[in-house]
C-alpha cells in the first residue's frame, strides 16, 4: 500500500439529520458500489478499507441521531479493533 492508496473520508455530523441521510453520504461519499445502507454493510466495508475517515461534529450527530449515532460509532469502533489500516477521528 502507497500513500496514495489512502483515502481521506470527511463526514460532517450537521448535514445528517437521520440514518437514512448518514447512509446516503456514506454512499456518496465513498462511491462504494453496492453499498447495503446498513450496518453490517457498513462494517464490512470499513473492515476491508485503509481510509482516513474524519468526523467532523460528533456533538450535532449524536443530537440529531440520537441512539443510531451511538450505534454508527460502535461499527466505527469495532471495525477499527479489526482493521489496523483504518484510521477514524472524531472532532
Amino acid at each position: 500500500m502507497k500513500i496514495s492508496d489512502i483515502r481521506r473520508i470527511d463526514i460532517y455530523g450537521e448535514e445528517i439529520k437521520s440514518a437514512s441521510d448518514f447512509h446516503d453520504i456514506i454512499s456518496e461519499i465513498t462511491y462504494i458500489v453496492g453499498y447495503g445502507r446498513n450496518l453490517d454493510a457498513l462494517y464490512d466495508e470499513l473492515t476491508e478499507s485503509n481510509d482516513l475517515i474524519v468526523i467532523h461534529h460528533t456533538d450535532l450527530l449524536k443530537k440529531n441521531l440520537g441512539e443510531d449515532a451511538e450505534k454508527i460509532f460502535e461499527v466505527f469502533d469495532d471495525a477499527l479493533k479489526e482493521n489496523d489500516a483504518l484510521t477514524i477521528i472524531y472532532r
